[in-house]
């Protein structure tokens, strides 16, 4: 079969020549979208993986009696937290020997005081709210709060639950939109090539054999129309992969793609391009049976 071989002059009209590039566009915006989707899911799951280790600090405090009281107040409300595993506070000892490679001899001389620390374990599958954590912890001691990293990192997952959820939506609205654009076209051309049909009825041509020619004119733009949106597409993805390495989310673990989600990337162009061959002919089948 010549795909290129027509009956009915689809290709000169304006409708038509509009659908390749129509096809290219809505595609290349799907598969972006849906990469940046599956990108997202595996940062979600890695860090889904891993045992998360934060640090809450306490200010230094001269009374001990009352430093006692609240490290004893700080742990038991982190105990008390659903998805910590473990809270133990760092001996001064051992925060001593972490400060001392840059405080050096002055230590001795200068007699910092040194904040109190607690090392939380939290569980990976049940995931806290650290930024209300540390409003309750603040709330209890003055001065108290959660490092940094850890609060980043929430943020990070946020991030990435955040595009997944809207890329997804993105992705899948830009298919939608190139399977309503096909049928669409393809109801303007025929009626743009209304003669035409009715000469070749007359000639005894049947419905199926015109809304062929529709069905063939669609395979033919998503090939070629897809075929140049997929390769930009591939492009776009590799630069935002590349320059995602300096993305917040990429600090603790690296962003790519699995191959199942490159397979599916690449299934995307031969997928849209049979949809769009079955909506032509639906649309084309309906739109003639009404008019015959």
């Amino acid at each position: 079969m010549n795909l290129r071989r027509f009956d009915l002059p689809l290709r000169q009209s304006a409708a038509s020549r509009f659908l390749p590039w129509t096809i290219g566009t809505l595609l290349y915006v799907a598969v972006v979208a849906l990469a940046v989707a599956g990108v997202a899911d595996e940062a979600l799951r890695l860090y889904g993986l891993r045992t998360k280790l934060i640090t809450v600090t306490l200010p230094s405090i001269e009374d001990v009696g009352r430093g006692e009281r609240e490290m004893s107040e700080a742990i038991e409300l982190l105990r008390g937290t659903r998805g910590v595993i473990t809270a133990v506070p760092v001996p001064p000892d051992e925060l001593e020997a972490l400060v001392q490679p840059w405080l050096g001899r002055a230590k001795a001389d200068i007699n910092l005081p040194l904040p109190r620390l607690i090392d939380v374990t939290l569980d990976p599958q049940i995931k806290p709210d650290l930024p209300a954590l540390q409003e309750r912890l603040g709330a209890v001691i003055e001065g108290a709060s959660i490092g940094i990293e850890a609060l980043s990192r929430d943020r990070a997952e946020r991030l990435a639950l955040f595009f997944r959820g809207w890329s997804s939506v993105l992705g899948g609205a830009a298919l939608l939109a190139t399977l309503a654009m096909v049928g669409l076209i393809t109801l303007t051309s025929l009626r743009m090539n209304r003669q035409n049909v009715e000469l070749l009825r007359s000639l005894g041509a049947r419905d199926r054999y015109l809304a062929r020619e529709f069905e063939r004119h669609a395979l033919l733009s998503s090939c070629q129309g897809g075929l140049i949106g997929f390769a930009l597409a591939l492009l776009t993805i590799a630069g935002l992969l590349y320059t995602s390495r300096r993305m917040e989310l990429a600090e603790a673990i690296e962003l790519g793609l699995r191959p199942l989600d490159w397979l599916l990337l690449a299934c995307v162009p031969v997928i849209v391009a049979l949809l769009a061959m079955g909506v032509a002919r639906v649309a084309a089948l309906w739109d003639l049976a009404r008019t015959s």
